[in-house]
C-alpha cells in the first residue's frame, strides 16, 4: 500500500506551530496565570486530527480507544500493523464504553516506579530520612499517591504486540526581549526527561518526543542545544531514545517515519530518528 504524502492541510499546521510564539511577558502577571501553552497545544491537537484523516484516506481503518481519564485515541490500521495517536477532546462524547489499551498510559504512580527500581525496601533503606514526619518506614508516605504525568503518548502495535510507545511533551518558548528566550519555563522538562528513563523499563520499547515551538531555534538561548545533546546522550542506549523537534521540517520527519511504519513494512523505521 502506499505511504500517504503529507496533505497541504497538514503542512499549514506545522508551519504554525513552528511560528507559534506567546505574548511577552507582562509585569506583575506569574507564569501561572498565563495559558498561551493551551494554545500551541491545541494545534497540535489539530496536527493529529489532519493527520490522522489522511492516514483514513490512505486505506488505514479507523477506530477508537479509551485511554486514561478522559483521553481518547484514534487507531489506524493496515494489515497487522496499528498507529494510535491522540484524538481531539471533543470527538466523541462517551468513551466508557470503549475497549482501552493499557498502553495508552500517561500517567504513572511514583510508588510504582519506586517498586520497580530500586524497591521500597531499598528506597527506605537508602533514601528515608533519620527524622521528622517520613524517617524511616513512614519514608512511602512522602510519595504515596503522587503521579509523573506526560502530556501524550502514541502506540505502534505490530500483530497485537507493543512495538513501541513514544511518550510526548509539548513546549513552547517566548522571547520579551526579541532577542534571549525567557528562562522560565524548562525546568520541568529536564525532570521529565529523568521520569522518562524511568518509564520507559515498563515496555518492550520506549521512546520520548519533545515536541515545541519554533522560538527555540530563532533565540539565543542554552536548550535547543543541550536538548538534542541529551537526546544524543540517551541514544547510545539501545533501551532509551529521544528526539526533540521544534521545526517544520523536523514535524514532517516524524509523520512520515509514523506513516511509512504503519503502511510500509519495509521501512527503516529506525533512520527516521533525527
Amino acid at each position: 500500500m502506499e505511504i500517504p504524502q503529507l496533505s497541504k492541510e497538514v503542512i499549514e499546521i506545522l508551519k504554525q506551530m513552528e511560528m507559534f510564539e506567546a505574548a511577552k511577558s507582562i509585569s506583575n502577571v506569574g507564569a501561572g496565570a498565563r495559558r498561551e501553552g493551551q494554545k500551541f497545544e491545541l494545534l497540535i491537537e489539530e496536527m493529529w486530527l489532519r493527520f490522522g484523516n489522511q492516514l483514513e484516506n490512505g486505506g488505514a481503518k479507523r477506530e477508537i480507544y479509551r485511554g486514561q481519564g478522559k483521553r481518547s485515541y484514534y487507531s489506524f490500521t493496515v494489515d497487522q500493523r496499528s498507529l494510535f495517536i491522540p484524538a481531539p477532546a471533543n470527538s466523541i462524547k462517551n468513551t466508557s464504553n470503549l475497549s482501552k489499551y493499557r498502553w495508552l498510559e500517561t500517567s504513572f504512580q511514583v510508588s510504582d516506579l519506586v517498586s520497580s527500581f530500586p524497591s521500597e525496601a531499598e528506597a527506605i533503606k537508602r533514601y528515608a530520612p533519620t527524622s521528622g514526619p517520613y524517617a524511616g518506614n513512614c519514608y512511602p508516605n512522602i510519595y504515596s499517591g503522587l503521579r509523573t504525568i506526560f502530556d501524550d503518548t502514541i502506540i505502534l502495535v505490530n500483530e497485537g504486540v507493543l512495538f513501541e510507545k513514544i511518550l510526548l511533551e509539548y513546549k513552547t518558548a517566548k522571547s520579551s526581549s526579541g532577542d534571549k528566550i525567557d528562562g522560565n519555563a524548562h525546568e520541568r522538562l529536564s525532570f521529565q526527561i529523568l521520569q522518562y528513563l524511568e518509564a520507559a523499563t515498563r515496555y518492550t520499547k520506549c521512546s520520548f518526543v519533545v515536541i515545541a515551538n519554533g522560538a527555540f531555534a530563532y533565540y539565543r538561548n542554552k536548550y535547543h542545544v543541550s536538548f538534542h545533546i541529551q537526546a544524543d546522550r540517551l541514544r547510545n542506549f539501545s533501551w532509551f531514545n529521544m528526539d526533540y523537534i521544534c521545526t517544520q521540517p523536523k514535524y514532517v520527519s516524524f509523520l512520515n517515519r509514523l506513516a511509512s511504519w504503519l503502511f510500509d513494512k519495509d521501512t527503516d523505521y529506525d533512520r527516521w530518528y533525527s
